[in-house]
């Protein structure tokens, strides 16, 4: 019988990280190894902004690609299998474009919309996966796979970043462009080659071998399609209608706010008032920042099947607000100690990456299958909001007037945004799964006559 993600847990975990490494491999590139080049070629500041806004807004807009890859489907290939084949195949077709641009440095501006282009794709290959990820896995798996999939990321982004960041010292921009490319293209094979469930074609061309249907074709899933825009827009209100999808959304509307309150201060705090060189400070997050998020992922993605994705949320939640709190409270000379202020920095990484993949885990759990690309996405979106709005909210609060001093210090700004992230737990216990709040929905049918699938656990398909 012909493999499958559906049916075998640990093909469908490689399959996801390897997916996810896809995405920081050009993240890593274009924003560590291509930036730092074009500096060094003469890119003006101004210049190299673009590229980096060119790298991240596009992000900020996948959300659109949810509701067409919930109504578009073609369920003889998979639900979600041909969405993220196209997406990493225009993510190399793009990548291409840029390693033909002439002298980037003079054409930046260029450069910069072709890498705008291409992240649209890459934001349409990450939506496709994170669907899947909802369709295929299991409850009880959702919490280590979200940390080995965040994990693959960062690994993604070291490899495009320091591994092709040494193509590119040593050869040219084409050349390392090649590189990227012939990467992608190896791990597109893993769509390609693989089904998401029993009875699915490969390719819509050759013999018997790509063709035949398994034996189960019951598991193609056709009754999940949406097969019109009205059915789609049914399902939406449905799915965002429930109590614990609402509670969802407003826990992704707040939960970042605390870092993006502190993020904008402690940076003035660290170069202006502490004595800190961008270097030092770089490096830390570089190295060790980064080795401490990937811990937290890993770790929290264990811990989370171990004791549910909830509960870790809510410690992650109190173990953040209790690190803010300390660091307001904390005396200066324990701020002026650069080694004590690193160990901080470093815990408050691997407690923000643990609380990421549990966000991730419990976002999942109340996506409903059927438009999971949208609704998933969505709190992504959020989540990227709420950031934001913190981000807007902390200029305001330490500006100084002509009539009076800053509203808040740095310390009252930690505070608060300690209290706002204990406030956060009070939301956890309504953001119930799917499967727990709709349990005696089991045997309704919906308006079309299929099953009602509200009441199906996402990841039933996969035992």
């Amino acid at each position: 019988m012909a493999i499958s993600m559906s049916r075998n847990p640990l093909l469908r975990i490689i399959c996801l990280c390897i997916l996810y490494c896809a995405q920081g491999i050009p993240h890593g590139f274009i924003t560590i190894a291509m930036t730092a080049w074009l500096v060094t070629q003469g890119a003006s500041t101004m210049g190299i902004a673009a590229i980096a806004t060119a790298s991240v807004l596009p992000w900020s807009f996948k959300w659109c690609w949810g509701p067409i890859v919930d109504r578009f489907q073609i369920p003889a290939y998979g639900r979600r299998r041909p969405w993220i084949i196209f997406g990493q195949s225009m993510m190399m077709m793009t990548a291409l474009t840029i390693g033909n641009v002439s002298d980037p440095v003079e054409n930046i501006s260029i450069l910069a919309t072709l890498i705008f282009i291409h992240n649209l794709f890459g934001g349409l290959q990450d939506v496709g996966v994170d669907a899947l990820a909802v369709d295929l896995l299991d409850p009880k798996e959702r919490g280590r796979v979200n940390g080995l999939m965040y994990g693959s990321k960062y690994l993604g982004t070291a490899i495009g970043g320091a591994g092709l960041g040494a193509v590119l010292a040593a050869t040219d921009l084409t050349t390392a462009i090649l590189g990227m490319v012939t990467l992608l293209g190896m791990i597109m094979c893993v769509p390609i080659f693989i089904r998401e469930r029993p009875g699915e074609r490969l390719l819509p061309f050759g013999g018997r071998w790509t063709a035949r249907l398994a034996e189960d074709a019951s598991q193609t899933d056709e009754g999940s399609a949406n097969h019109s825009v009205g059915e789609l827009l049914r399902r939406l209100f449905r799915g965002f209608g429930r109590r614990s999808t609402i509670m969802a959304g407003i826990l992704a509307l707040m939960v970042w706010i605390p870092n993006g309150l502190t993020y904008p201060v402690s940076m003035t705090l660290f170069m202006n008032d502490l004595g800190w060189t961008q270097e030092a400070y770089s490096t830390l997050s570089g190295t060790w920042g980064v080795a401490a998020g990937i811990t937290g992922c890993l770790v929290g993605g264990f811990a989370a099947d171990l004791i549910g994705v909830r509960r870790l949320a809510g410690v992650a939640c109190v173990f953040y607000a209790l690190l803010l709190a300390a660091f307001a409270i904390a005396p200066r000379p324990w701020w002026e100690d650069q080694t004590l202020l690193s160990v901080y920095i470093v815990v408050t990484d691997a407690t923000q990456g643990m609380l990421t993949v549990t966000l991730f885990a419990l976002f999942m759990s109340v996506s409903w299958r059927l438009i999971a690309a949208t609704q998933f996405t969505a709190y992504m979106s959020m989540l990227n909001l709420s950031y934001s709005i913190g981000n807007n909210i902390s200029p305001w609060l330490v500006a100084e007037s002509q009539e009076s001093g800053p509203l808040m210090d740095i310390r009252s700004i930690y505070l608060m945004a300690a209290v706002i992230q204990v406030g956060i737990i009070m939301l956890l216990p309504f953001c119930r799964p799917w499967h727990d709040e709709d349990s005696k929905s089991e045997t309704r049918t919906d308006q079309l006559g299929t099953v009602d699938e509200e009441s199906v656990t996402p990841g039933s398909q996969s035992t």
